[in-house]
């Protein structure tokens, strides 16, 4: 579906959890499941739907010819049953029956959202495909969903299989069940383990992907594979089941490694690395082997979270973070600012503390007067804090060029009232200017004060890095990793120096044209003979 992802339902249930502090009621999270839910469907009643939903009287015939005299048998040990019709079912395999289910799903949605909610309180609806998750501000509201959800069971054959419904609760909860739910510590969702604790969550979601793939690829080694094979493998069998999970939660360094480890330890068939990673890594044109490390895979991953934020901040699935965001300025401000993540003036999620590490790991703060922001600055602390007041930023009063007067002096409480007619307290003045260090105060003794009309963007769009991060390039993905790998990647050091001759020759021969030759021994002989005879070996 257009402007959706699998992991924006997945976030919006971490993110409630995350951020429980901010959450005042003893809320839940209900996790339904349906019988059978694509083969309950009546077609009687998919049919009313179409025609209640507004659809045309050609598409709705349509539809009632495609399920018309719908037949099917069971197979028994002895032959199949007699044939018997089909009243009931959403055919998957169909191209057409996702759609016609989602408008199910859609009807029930109203159904909840319509539903006599106790003291005005709104239900809260994440659907993607049969999945169905309620959002309840207290225990009240989940009887009556459950009413809501059996009556419309009656009329449409989607019916609930209360014992597989799940509960989690927001806040700390004693008690084990409500009206026949569990509540769990620890539910799967969307292929996802949901638990509390953001540090358990990452190990085990991740443990048990590494041991599988771990056996998997031993299983790779008794195969006579080259190293582009092995290359290859690593992106089919090793990272391409792993980045699941990493679109949505936080990995600690800890796990990157160990996957990068099992990786690497493959290409090398559990032998000596004699290449560094970092060369492995580079193109095949500059001597590498285009291998794919999964810490740089990662960061991509968070970069790609903020493009699709930047999209639709406002949108349910961001309005949690786009909350927590504000009370610092906002994501695009927070792009801008030369930030230390563990000073920040709000307890972010840990997913979140990662988003704003990779986006920092490729955007170099280079000091410049001219964008030198006060707010959410590593050198302007109070009480080893960043600093943020909301109204000083609500009146763009952003630069630390912009409290610097004429004699390149630090404004005084008075000066400051008068130029920028903000009702600033005493209080807050002496901590704002109290917190800038001499050392920087200095540097802006020549610098004329900005006008507050031509103050710089801060759209990350239009810095140099966002142009590349937040494009819709199809090939988006490869331009971002580069951004990461620019400063670690690097040719072999016997590259360095060379001839430029001997280099082409060499890269040409050894790196680019080795899958020209059948056998793998031989395909492999040539990249090594250009590593150990024709360069030195002083990798």
């Amino acid at each position: 579906m257009r402007n959706r992802h699998i992991s924006n339902n997945v976030r919006l249930v971490l993110d409630v959890l995350d951020y429980s502090d901010l959450i005042t009621e003893d809320s839940f999270i209900l996790f339904l499941d349906f019988y059978k839910a694509f083969d309950t469907v009546e077609h009687q009643f998919l049919f009313h739907s179409l025609e209640r939903l507004g659809f045309g009287d050609f598409f709705c015939k349509a539809i009632k010819t495609l399920y018309a005299n719908g037949n099917s048998s069971i197979k028994l040990k002895y032959g199949t049953s007699p044939r018997f019709e089909l009243k009931r079912g959403i055919r998957q395999g169909c191209p057409i029956s996702p759609y016609l289910f989602s408008l199910i799903t859609q009807l029930l949605a109203n159904s909840l959202n319509n539903s006599p909610v106790q003291a005005g309180k709104e239900i809260i609806i994440s659907q993607l495909a049969d999945d169905t998750t309620l959002f309840l501000k207290d225990a009240n509201q989940i009887p009556i969903s459950i009413n809501v959800i059996q009556s419309f069971s009656k009329a449409s054959g989607l019916y609930l299989n209360i014992n597989k419904c799940e509960l989690i609760v927001v806040k700390d909860c004693v008690t084990p069940s409500y009206y026949g739910i569990p509540v769990k510590e620890e539910l799967t969702y969307l292929g996802i383990t949901i638990t509390k604790d953001q540090k358990s969550r990452g190990l085990q979601n991740f443990n048990p992907l590494i041991k599988k793939k771990q056996k998997k690829l031993n299983q790779w080694l008794q195969r006579d594979l080259s190293l582009k094979g092995r290359v290859l493998i690593t992106k089919a069998e090793g990272i391409s089941r792993l980045t699941y999970g990493a679109l949505s939660l936080y990995l600690d360094s800890k796990i990157s490694k160990d996957i990068d480890q099992m990786l690497f330890n493959f290409l090398w068939r559990n032998r000596t690395h004699y290449i560094r990673k970092t060369v492995v890594m580079n193109t095949h044109e500059n001597g590498g082997l285009n291998f794919l490390d999964f810490t740089t895979l990662n960061n991509t991953f968070k970069i790609n979270w903020i493009k699709q934020f930047l999209r639709r901040p406002t949108s349910i699935w961001n309005v949690i973070p786009h909350h927590v965001f504000s009370s610092f300025g906002g994501l695009n401000f927070m792009l801008f600012c030369n930030y230390n993540i563990d000073k920040v003036p709000v307890k972010l999620s840990a997913f979140h503390r990662q988003v704003f590490l990779s986006w920092s790991l490729i955007y170099k703060h280079n000091f410049s007067p001219h964008r030198y922001y006060i707010w959410n600055n590593r050198d302007i602390l109070y009480k080893n804090t960043s600093l943020f007041l909301e109204y000083w930023f609500r009146n763009n009063i952003l630069l630390v060029s912009q409290l610097v007067n004429a004699e390149g002096l630090l404004l005084s409480y008075k000066e400051l009232l008068s130029l920028y007619k903000v009702p600033v307290t005493p209080k807050d003045f002496a901590i704002v200017l109290d917190a800038i260090p001499s050392g920087v105060a200095m540097l802006f003794r020549n610098v004329s004060r900005p006008d507050p009309q031509s103050l710089p963007s801060i759209d990350p769009v239009d810095s140099s890095v966002g142009k590349i991060c937040f494009s819709f390039d199809p090939f988006n993905n490869r331009a971002i990793r580069t951004l990461f790998q620019q400063d670690v990647v690097y040719l072999m050091s016997c590259l360095i120096g060379m001839d430029l001759l001997i280099i082409s020759v060499g890269k040409k021969f050894g790196c680019c044209h080795t899958h020209t030759y059948l056998l793998t021994k031989l395909r492999k002989f040539p990249l090594k003979l250009f590593i150990n005879i024709i360069l030195p070996t002083t990798i």
